[in-house]
């Protein structure tokens, strides 16, 4: 078992919180780096990694990621697609998966260069309509699911993402009646995995599938690969992936004659570690059977907990050495789901202590909102050398408000 630590000292996380205020997002540079670096080096066929964005769309933090080569951009929105643009990825480095999306976002997407990547019959026609003879890659359901929580899974029966085998035929029907040209077949079986086989059979699908395309160029895994949210966890062994998915690569060319490029979109492994959310602790609360400790950031910053019951090891700041106590460590939000932690043994919290809420760098300061009109929190970077930089100002009443027009 593996200690959960803090990534910065205690004296730069106060210096942070006095300088910035909380609740704020801190992230360390030099963790960003070095898992992208180990998700480079675990996969040294060819390849492309496409980051997908959905996990943590700070411009400061993606151009990181840009610098350590990871290759483009997995989009699911527009407006993802036009950051990616504006960071400066090219259009053909950049892929739009889309979850049901209509008309005009299929127009915009293609006429910005960007492959889009179906994940639905109806998608493949409408596209083949407006675009006949044009580029497109499939989304397929491999039949098979993993991740951390149900709301993770995207493979199997019951999710709502890709084209499911039983109707691979109608699809190949479709890109013949419109001449459109598959360059890529795409399956992701869910997010939040630490062993390699579920990952391997939706491979094993997507090549079985490939061998059938000539013209294909890429073949793409998808992502979900997980990170010790828990003590009891241990980091997954990228190297040990990155094998069994050269071996099926190796074979399909054996038995193909033809290299393939592979692709894979790793989202939370890339950010997540990097970022903690340091808050305040407004309110201790002593109840007969419980102790609530009420911090200044909730389920609004960082729903994960209350969405998925979902783990984040917290720590406490400015008292690590204190008796340890169990509690509730709860938000400032108006629902009784807002909590970080249930019956969570922690350092005894004082009133205006700094808490630190770690692996929050993914679907983080992504999934926040203004629910009861809480604004978004500040977000800094700790760079190599020591420097803090802030790279998101805290939201104003003003910018919440400012859409609303007159009133």
């Amino acid at each position: 078992m593996t200690p959960k630590l803090l990534p910065f000292p205690q004296e730069q996380l106060e210096e942070i919180a006095q300088t910035y205020g909380t609740p704020v997002f801190v992230t360390s540079e030099k963790i960003l780096r070095e898992r992208a670096r180990q998700m480079k080096s675990a996969f040294p066929m060819k390849k492309k990694i496409l980051y997908a964005i959905k996990a943590n769309s700070n411009p400061h933090i993606v151009k990181i990621l840009q610098d350590e080569g990871i290759d483009g951009i997995d989009t699911v929105s527009i407006f993802e697609v036009q950051l990616a643009l504006d960071i400066g990825f090219s259009a053909e480095n950049i892929v739009f998966t889309g979850a049901n999306p209509s008309d005009e976002e299929l127009r915009f997407v293609h006429e910005k260069g960007v492959l889009v990547n179906a994940g639905s019959l109806s998608e493949l026609e409408r596209f083949g309509k407006m675009f006949p003879g044009g580029n497109i890659a499939v989304r397929i359901n491999p039949g098979v699911g993993a991740g951390l929580f149900a709301g993770n899974v995207t493979g199997g029966e019951k999710s709502k993402f890709g084209i499911p085998a039983l109707q691979f035929e109608e699809a190949k029907e479709i890109l013949k009646k419109y001449d459109l040209q598959l360059v890529g077949i795409h399956a992701h079986v869910g997010s939040g995995f630490y062993s390699p086989e579920e990952f391997v059979q939706s491979a094993e699908l997507v090549l079985s599938e490939a061998k059938n395309f000539q013209d294909l160029e890429f073949v793409d895994f998808g992502g979900g690969f997980g990170i010790p949210y828990t003590e009891e966890k241990e980091h997954l062994d990228l190297q040990e992936f990155g094998r069994q998915i050269a071996e099926k690569l190796q074979q399909f060319s054996q038995e193909n004659g033809r290299e393939i490029e592979m692709r894979i979109e790793p989202g939370r492994f890339l950010p997540c570690e990097s970022t903690l959310l340091l808050a305040s602790v407004t309110t201790i609360k002593n109840t007969p059977t419980r102790t609530f400790v009420g911090l200044n950031t909730g389920m609004h910053h960082l729903i994960r907990p209350a969405m998925y019951g979902a783990y984040h090891h917290i720590l406490n700041v400015s008292h690590p050495e204190a008796e340890k106590i169990t509690a509730d460590i709860v938000g400032n939000v108006c629902e009784s789901s807002d909590f970080f932690a249930r019956d969570r043994e922690i350092a005894t919290p004082q009133e205006n202590d700094l808490l630190a809420i770690l692996d929050a760098g993914a679907y983080g300061t992504a999934m926040s909102s203004n629910y009861n009109l809480q604004p978004l929190a500040a977000e800094v970077l700790v760079r190599e050398n020591g420097e803090i930089q802030l790279i998101k100002k805290r939201q104003t009443y003003e910018q919440m408000v400012e859409n609303f027009g007159s009133f």
